[in-house]
């Protein structure tokens, strides 16, 4: 498709349109997962279960299937949410997680009440995946997880992976954001590094900067 002479007005308007119906058709979609799923028609096709159908049989990606398969799980219970992912107030990675928190919640014998769905479904409407994370951390009472890990790679690389309190977090963040003139891109391997170098230095000196191989760090806050 030629899109070239097209003008930016009626680009920016073929976009929202398009938009719109891709999230009229995903609610859609989600509703005949929901009716297959609990017809268990998968198994008429061969299948041995909703997952397999998704991946095999419709060629979803895995991640793509499963946040399907969990948002269309969640939809049969609060239906209302089918308007929310419509207007795209709510997207398929929160109800994901939302409807990850009631398997847990289930699985350890505790309920989690339909109204209550509901209202945290509203406190999460057009929220960032952070800030989603956070809401669900604090309305679903999930466990507060501390984890440390380091994990060298084949290139030399080292990954880091850990948990940092709400203060250390702010610090970290408040650094960052000191540092945007020096690290535009905002890479926290690249603020870290820059940090250890410079404390580095006022410690034991100037020192020549050296090549670091690419650090990957995940960072998960502690609420």
């Amino acid at each position: 498709m030629n899109l070239q002479n097209i003008s930016n007005d009626e680009l920016i308007f073929r976009m929202e349109k398009l938009a719109r119906t891709e999230r009229k058709i995903t609610h859609l979609v989600l509703w005949h997962i929901a009716e297959i799923d609990s017809r268990k028609l998968y198994t008429d096709l061969g299948y041995d279960g909703m997952y397999a159908y998704l991946t095999r049989g419709l060629g979803y990606s895995e991640g793509s299937a499963y946040r399907r398969l969990q948002s269309a799980r969640l939809l049969k219970n609060v239906p209302s949410v089918a308007e929310k992912i419509e207007t795209g107030k709510l997207n398929l990675s929160q109800l994901t997680q939302i409807q990850k928190c009631l398997n847990e919640s289930k699985k350890s014998g505790e309920r989690i009440s339909a109204q209550k769905t509901l209202d945290v479904l509203s406190k999460l409407e057009n929220m960032n995946t952070f800030d989603t994370q956070k809401t669900l951390a604090l309305e679903m009472n999930l466990p507060i997880v501390t984890y440390e890990k380091i994990q060298p790679q084949k290139d030399s690389s080292v990954r880091i992976e850990l948990t940092l309190t709400q203060e250390q977090f702010v610090e970290l963040e408040k650094a960052r954001s000191l540092m945007s003139h020096i690290c535009p891109e905002g890479n926290w391997s690249d603020v870290i590094a820059e940090l250890s170098r410079r404390f580095n230095n006022k410690k034991l000196g100037a020192l020549p900067k050296l090549t670091q191989p690419a650090i990957a760090a995940g960072f998960h806050q502690k609420n």
